[in-house]
């Protein structure tokens, strides 16, 4: 163990509620993170101040549920933003006045992806993803989602519904499997998701070669073998 002098940590330019960016791909933009009732909501404030590194504006929408795992107190700091968990004569569903270029759904339950499938539009989340929805199919935002849950109830009716809003271009990110469950994948994988889903680069989805110097593989005195690594651009 490290033995600790007792003094007090050194002095920082970035305030209280402040992150250091990290990069610049969420500059600019606005994110609806909207997060629902699994234990994995506890991990909500880490995705939120993850999503700031990038420079993103995150709003922190809460259901009832999601309040049993994580705290308005706690998102709020996160976000640096109000918490909305009520909707109120504000129309806050909307969000006319400021409307969003993302709309993340992290934990996703299997009670509010079905519900999303279907319409239902019956509290502070899933009327938000109601309009979200309608937003999306008028080309002025985007929707991703992370269903994360039991491996129980991965049922006939969730894979209906995740293949119709997939059908529909909500984008849909794997979780991570782990001990028969949907896990919420890491907060820096979730980022990057969210970057490669709202890329404004020119580069977005050509070929990119990389190499890291020649790694030739001698067959025999003529011929050689080399490795080639390519990706697909964010």
């Amino acid at each position: 163990m490290k033995i600790w002098n007792f003094t007090p940590p050194p002095e920082s330019d970035l305030g209280d509620h402040d992150v250091p960016l990290l990069g610049d791909h969420l500059v600019g933009l606005r994110v609806a993170m909207l997060v629902t009732g699994g234990i994995a909501a506890m991990k909500a404030p880490l995705i939120a101040r993850a999503l700031r590194r990038q420079g993103a504006q995150v709003v922190a929408f809460l259901s009832d549920e999601a309040l049993r795992y994580t705290t308005i107190d706690t998102l709020a700091w996160s976000t640096n933003n109000l918490v909305i968990t009520h909707l109120t004569p504000a129309a806050e569903h909307l969000s006319d006045q400021a409307p969003f270029d993302l709309y993340l759904v992290a934990p996703a339950t299997y009670n509010t992806i079905n519900k999303m499938r279907y319409g239902i539009a019956d509290g502070v989340i899933t009327t938000t993803l109601a309009s979200a929805l309608g937003r999306m199919e008028q080309g002025k935002t985007k929707i991703m989602i992370v269903p994360t849950m039991h491996g129980s109830l991965h049922n006939s009716i969730l894979t209906e519904s995740l293949k119709t809003l997939h059908q529909m271009s909500v984008a849909i990110m794997p979780p991570r499997e782990d001990y028969g469950k949907h896990n919420l994948p890491s907060e820096q994988d979730i980022t990057v998701e969210v970057c490669r889903l709202v890329s404004r680069s020119l580069l977005r989805g050509m070929n990119i070669l990389v190499t890291g110097g020649p790694t030739p593989v001698l067959v025999d005195s003529i011929r050689r073998i080399t490795i080639v690594l390519v990706d697909n651009w964010v």
